[in-house]
């Protein structure tokens, strides 16, 4: 191929945006197909590391890099290990200050940041309301994408950046399964707003915490206080529990009594905890298994990728979903950038993007089973291991080592 190929990218996620600015910065073609159309607001927000946000400096405009940065909330806050009685296990301080926004940690409303990814896009290249079906490949090597309306778009390159349920993975790589990690995740919000704000205790109006009990069970929370934030000031948490522990039907019980059934399991618990679970709106409160895609065999590159959760879905815990989509996106512009053949490029970006990828992947799982572990004598180590950290620069420095990444 001679000319600047064109990109088909399915998924108008914060991944596909982001590919589609680098695309745009890089002078390529493409165009975005979203099978949703104008949705309600997601109500959730992101916390991005260095690598999610290199990635958008380098793919976005100034103007749109300009509107991120002033939406967003500089610094990633305090993380702290705690027990279910709120006693600290270990306090990990906030990343230092002074970096440049490229290079530091970030909290942002996930709509905020879809708006952003949407500048200078416009609607003749995101085409919402497109339900992708299949793709067909051309002996000449281009590719059909048909959507479900009947319509069809044609391309040099399609990009699967449909998240975890990926239609596109399903049709490239039929054999990629999704592992059950057999763990129950229960998730709801408590606006900050009354008396609540002044009568819970810091730890969690400040910064996120992770609560280790003895059990095989655990808990998440991070505060979400800034001027900029849509609504109100709230605390998000997710609790975490071996599903085989659960009615057979708790992923599909309603807001209220998903807060029951953590109640019962939390009466041993600081109060504080229990006022946080006992107090959430019930529309928020939701659970879901937690899943993540089980990495396949290198395949050959091709005229068709992956990207994100549709090449490497992970499980929630380690936060680092939204960092790895946008660094996919930003490896995959610069490649396709880079070379004339878009084969190679492909190939380029795969040979890497499955490295990263797949550690984010395993590193999920290892924080999901450690946090229900059966074991009691894993999870007293653990504890140990972080009340010796609070204590050894050396030692803390050893078990987060990725943090800052």
């Amino acid at each position: 191929m001679t000319g600047t190929p064109h990109v088909l990218i399915i998924g108008g996620g914060i991944g596909g945006l982001c590919l589609a600015q680098g695309l745009c910065k890089a002078g390529l073609g493409f165009a975005v197909y979203e099978r949703a159309g104008a949705g309600a607001p997601h109500d959730q927000r992101l916390r991005l590391g260095p690598q999610g946000a290199r990635a958008l400096y380098e793919c976005l405009p100034p103007e749109a890099w300009e509107a991120f940065t002033a939406a967003s909330e500089p610094g990633a806050g305090q993380l702290a290990y705690r027990t279910e009685q709120l006693r600290d296990l270990l306090r990990l301080p906030g990343p230092p200050g002074g970096r440049p926004a490229q290079h530091a940690h970030h909290l942002v409303d996930r709509d905020t940041l879809g708006e952003v990814l949407l500048t200078g896009l416009g609607e003749h290249l995101v085409f919402r309301g497109r339900e992708f079906t299949h793709y067909e490949q051309a002996p000449d090597g281009t590719v059909t994408a048909h959507f479900a309306n009947g319509s069809t778009a044609y391309g040099d390159l399609l990009v699967g950046a449909d998240g975890a349920e990926s239609r596109v993975r399903a049709q490239l790589l039929p054999h990629a399964t999704h592992l059950d990690t057999h763990v129950l995740a229960i998730e709801g919000q408590l606006e900050l707003t009354g008396p609540r704000a002044d009568e819970l205790p810091a730890p969690l109006t400040a910064g996120a915490n992770t609560i280790l009990t003895p059990r095989s069970d655990a808990l998440f929370s991070a505060a979400w206080r800034s001027s900029r934030a849509r609504g109100a000031d709230r605390v998000v948490w997710t609790y975490v529990v071996k599903a085989a522990t659960c009615p057979d039907d708790a992923e599909f019980l309603d807001g209220k009594a998903l807060r029951v059934l953590v109640g019962e399991r939390i009466t041993s618990w600081h109060p504080a905890l229990r006022r946080l679970v006992a107090e959430s709106d019930p529309a928020t409160v939701r659970a879901s298994r937690m899943r993540a895609l089980e990495p396949v065999e290198p395949w050959p590159p091709g005229r068709v990728t992956l990207l994100g959760d549709a090449a490497h879905g992970m499980t929630a815990l380690g936060g680092t979903g939204a960092d790895t989509a946008l660094r996919d996106a930003r490896l995959l512009s610069g490649s396709l950038a880079r070379r004339r053949d878009v084969v190679r490029a492909v190939g380029a970006y795969e040979t890497e993007m499955r490295v990263y990828g797949f550690d984010a992947v395993a590193r999920s799982l290892r924080d999901t089973r450690s946090a229900t572990t059966d074991s009691r004598l894993a999870r007293t180590l653990l504890r140990g291991a972080l009340r010796a950290a609070a204590h050894s620069g050396w030692l803390r420095r050893a078990m987060f080592r990725t943090a800052g990444e």
